[in-house]
This record gives structure tokens, C-alpha cells and sequence, in this order.
């Protein structure tokens, strides 16, 4: 905006001597040229000075105002490069007021002779340039401000945004550490109980061994003992492998989406396919139990609102995200669609790890809850 002003400026200092020349009698060119180029003596020294610039652009009104006053033609125009000039310095609104003005008297003086109806037209034009000068200066002010603010907005978001890869970070070290320790545990189980026991079973097949020349009964005897702890180790071991192998079935299939598949076409009478697709991974427990929340909250929507019969739930798998999308054969809602209780629900699971929820009402309702993949 500042380069376009500056050239409508030259262009008001250059364009008006030119014209105007006409009217000047021939024995006065050579002031005439001179006081063209104090003009633009003067431009320059505005431009140059910025210290001085309100003194200088001062003086531009009153040697502009009287280079009119003197030679007539369209030399007022000269003065509407000062207002441009003092514009684009963005005073305040006070000193706008009072530059209109001060120009206004020195543009009424330059005009002065002329007809009234000229003088009058020039000067709503004074006052409509000044408006519109004014409105350009408070439309770049509002215009920094958004930018400013946008610049803001944004470094916010990295910084939203780099707050959520740390807690993802944070949550897979705290994860691995949980596993990490649940398997030291298990480790130190098995080689405090069962270690012990194959240690007093080597013990006793050391001094059976010992014992077949001398005491054959008695060696029998140590051989059936061998017997009984490694049939008690075998069932603990077995009872350990049960207990953990059932406890990691039950947690593993807690949230499995073909379970949650089978159960709502059995307890709802409907039907319900699922489909993955892409290059399926394991996901950590909580990216499982949120898919599992809003496919059952979605399956319980399709039946209790849309009243669909057939459901579908398509699971696909990207390079850094997943994305679960349940689709049904019900009525599509008539008006715009209100985040009920069980939208919010799925809204606040899923903002919680960055993911986003998005529903579509064409051909067939769906809604899609896309969650990123930890550490993708």
C-alpha cells in the first residue's frame, strides 16, 4: 500500500506542472522551472529527513498553496500529494483531523479566485481523499493485528502440537516401562519358586545317583520324591502360564472391535460386518479402547435413532493413522446435525490423543473417528 502511495504521489507532484505549463506566459518558464524543481527539491528532502518531516511537509502546503495561488492550472493537485504524504506516516486520529485541515485552508488559499463551484468540488474532494486515507490506514492497522494474531495462533498450535507428541512420548515410555516391570516380575516368580524347585530336584538326582549301589530302597524312594516336585513344578508352571495366558486373553479381547461385531448383531438383531484394511498393527490399549467406545456408541446410535438394520465398520490402517468408519442402512437425519451427549463423549475421547471426528450425511449416515498412531 505504501509503494502504490508513494507513486500516486510522484505522479501528483510530476503530472500538474506539466498541464499547467500552458498557462504560464512565456517569460516566466524560467521561474516557473525553477519553483517545479524546489518542488521537487522539497519531495525529496521529506523523504530523506524524517526527523524534520512534519516542519518539511509543513512547508510543502504553504509553497504548494502559493505555486497554485500563483499560477493557477490544476497546481492544486500538488497539495493532495502532501495529504498522501502525511497519511502514509499513520498519524493518530487527532492529527489527522488537524493535517485535513491545515491542508484544507492551504488548499482553500490556493484556490482562491477561482470559482466557487470549483473551489467547492476540490474541496469535497480534499475531504473524500482524506476519508478514504483514513479508512486505508485503519484497514492496515486491523490487518497487522489479525496477522499478529494469526502469528500467535499459530506458534500456540506448535507449541499445542509439540505438548502432544510429549505426552505420546510420555505415555509410550510409561507403557514400556509397565512392561518392562511386569516382566522383571514375572521373571524374579519364576526363578525364586520354580528355580528353587529344579535346584532341590538336581540335589535329590545327585544323591539318588549315589545311593543305587548302597541303598536301593532308599534311592527309589529319593526317585519317587523327584518325582512328585517335578510333577508339582510342571503343574505350576502350568497353572502360572494358565492364569497369565487368561488374564491377557480376557484384557487383549476386552476391546476387540469383532467382538463388540458379534455382540451387537446378537443382542440387537441386526446385521453387522466388519472389514480391515490397509496393513493392520497392534494398537496400544488406550487407541483400542477408544475405537471400541465409539464403535459401540455409533452401532447404539445407527439402532436407537436411524433404525438400521445393517451396519458396517471398516477399520483402515495408514502410515500414521487409523481410522474407524461406521456406516449404516438407517434414516438419515432431516436437519442439521447436534452434537448429542454420545457425540461429545466420542469428541472428548478422541481430542484427548489429537485424533478428530467427522460424520457424513450423504447416501448413507457414517461417522469416522481417525486417532494418530503412537510414535508413527
Amino acid at each position: 500500500m505504501n509503494i502504490l502511495l508513494h507513486r500516486i504521489r510522484i505522479l501528483l507532484v510530476a503530472i500538474p506542472p506539466i498541464i499547467s505549463i500552458v498557462d504560464v506566459n512565456a517569460g516566466s518558464y524560467a521561474f516557473y522551472t525553477a519553483y517545479v524543481l524546489l518542488t521537487l527539491l522539497l519531495i525529496k528532502a521529506s523523504s530523506q529527513f524524517a526527523k524534520a518531516g512534519n516542519l518539511l511537509l509543513l512547508a510543502e502546503l504553504i509553497g504548494f498553496a502559493w505555486f497554485s495561488y500563483s499560477y493557477g492550472g490544476v497546481l492544486f493537485l500538488l497539495l493532495f500529494s502532501t495529504l498522501i504524504a502525511t497519511f502514509r506516516s499513520r498519524p493518530a486520529p487527532m492529527m489527522c483531523v488537524f493535517w485535513a485541515a491545515i491542508g484544507l485552508l492551504a488548499l482553500l488559499s490556493g484556490l482562491h479566485g477561482r470559482d466557487n463551484e470549483i473551489t467547492f468540488a476540490v474541496a469535497v474532494l480534499w475531504v473524500t481523499t482524506s476519508a478514504i486515507l483514513y479508512a486505508s490506514n485503519e484497514f492496515e492497522e486491523k490487518r497487522h493485528q489479525i496477522e499478529d494474531l494469526y502469528g500467535a495462533l499459530a506458534a500456540s498450535h506448535a507449541e499445542l502440537d509439540a505438548a502432544r507428541r510429549r505426552m505420546q512420548d510420555y505415555a509410550l515410555q510409561v507403557e514400556h516401562n509397565a512392561q518392562v516391570e511386569e516382566r522383571n516380575r514375572i521373571a524374579k516368580d519364576i526363578h525364586d519358586d520354580l528355580g528353587h524347585r529344579l535346584i532341590r530336584v538336581k540335589m535329590m538326582s545327585e544323591a539318588a545317583l549315589h545311593l543305587f549301589d548302597a541303598d536301593t530302597d532308599r534311592a527309589k524312594g529319593t526317585l519317587t520324591q523327584i518325582r512328585d516336585q517335578l510333577q508339582d513344578s510342571m503343574e505350576l508352571m502350568r497353572r502360572t502360564v494358565r492364569r497369565l495366558a487368561a488374564d491377557g486373553e480376557k484384557d487383549a479381547r476386552r476391546y476387540a472391535l469383532d467382538r463388540l461385531v458379534e455382540e451387537s448383531a446378537s443382542a440387537l438383531g441386526i446385521t453387522v460386518s466388519f472389514q480391515v484394511n490397509g496393513h493392520p498393527r497392534p494398537l496400544y490399549p488406550s487407541l483400542e479402547l477408544i475405537l471400541f467406545k465409539n464403535a459401540q456408541e455409533a452401532i447404539t446410535n445407527a439402532v436407537r435413532h436411524g433404525k438400521a438394520t445393517a451396519v458396517t465398520v471398516d477399520l483402515d490402517f495408514s502410515e500414521d493413522s487409523v481410522a474407524l468408519t461406521i456406516a449404516n442402512n438407517g434414516s438419515l437425519p432431516g436437519e442439521p446435525i447436534e452434537a448429542g451427549l454420545g457425540m461429545k463423549g466420542m469428541k472428548e475421547r478422541i481430542s484427548l490423543i489429537g485424533g478428530r471426528l467427522e460424520w457424513q450425511n450423504a447416501g448413507r449416515f457414517s461417522v469416522t473417528t481417525t486417532l494418530p498412531l503412537l510414535g508413527g
